[in-house]
């Protein structure tokens, strides 16, 4: 499988403390079943930041990596930004002040927990003009998409892929998550797959077979399949991807 959003890099974010905490995660993560995962601590505009700066991100990536072969844990770990929601996030891009998937045109966009803003498809135009491809980072937790999951496809129809965290789909977020997730699954509004893990227990930890396994009871196995590891590999790639159209979802008062 591969990890598409992490915070496995040390002493940046909220996510691994120290370098050992970071060693944990990969001997984590490798056990559950990932060979590929990104780093992607948050970017300057997210509360959780406590420092960002691309070359730090790489070099920090780059002495991980070294450190994993050192200790024979088989885990490719590639550079990357949870990029939090900015009006010129696209000017930033440009001028190399955030860092996009590592040797791609890809990024992956947390939008504020209040909701999506509304100049978001402003935003997003700007983004799309300049040729960046955009990975929504768990939609789940967003009231807009909590209240009506449908508010998601006219973003899908433009061509922005939907990451779901693996702990929503089983359960570690609550009843309620666990059944948006289900249903955003079922109804084709989720690309991806990823654990966005913090650390180790009780925190988040890099885990996803069992998100998969969940996945695979809903839509299938070939599907659950491109979720954690054909649709990240052709987004790391720079390969297109043809998702299933999504399909709304029936509305009713308290859905879930």
């Amino acid at each position: 499988m591969i990890d598409l959003h992490s915070h496995i890099l040390h002493a940046l974010d909220d996510g691994a403390r120290t370098r050992e905490e970071s060693l944990v995660m990969a001997r984590l993560a490798v056990a559950d079943g990932i060979t590929e995962m990104v780093a992607t601590p948050h970017s300057p505009a997210s509360t959780a930041s406590v420092v960002y700066d691309p070359a730090l991100i790489r070099d920090r990536t780059e002495v991980l990596s070294d450190m994993l072969r050192a200790e024979g844990i088989a885990l490719r770990v590639l550079a990357g930004t949870e990029i939090a929601f900015v009006s010129d996030v696209a000017d930033q891009l440009e001028r190399g002040t955030l860092l996009p998937y590592e040797g791609t045109r890809l990024i992956l966009l947390e939008p504020p927990y209040s909701g999506l803003p509304e100049n978001f498809g402003t935003v997003l135009f700007g983004l799309q003009i300049a040729g960046y491809r955009v990975l929504m980072a768990h939609p789940e937790r967003l009231p807009d998409v909590q209240e009506n999951p449908n508010r998601l496809i006219p973003l899908i129809e433009r061509g922005v892929l939907m990451q779901l965290t693996a702990q929503a789909l089983t359960g570690g977020q609550g009843k309620h998550l666990r059944e948006l997730a289900e249903r955003l699954v079922v109804h084709r509004m989720i690309h991806v797959l990823a654990s966005d893990s913090h650390g180790l227990p009780p925190r988040r930890v890099p885990a996803m077979a069992m998100a998969r396994d969940r996945a695979a009871e809903l839509i299938g196995e070939e599907a659950a399949r491109a979720l954690v590891l054909d649709t990240p590999r052709a987004l790391l790639d720079g390969l297109p991807v043809y998702p299933s159209p999504p399909r709304p979802v029936p509305q009713r008062r308290n859905w879930w």
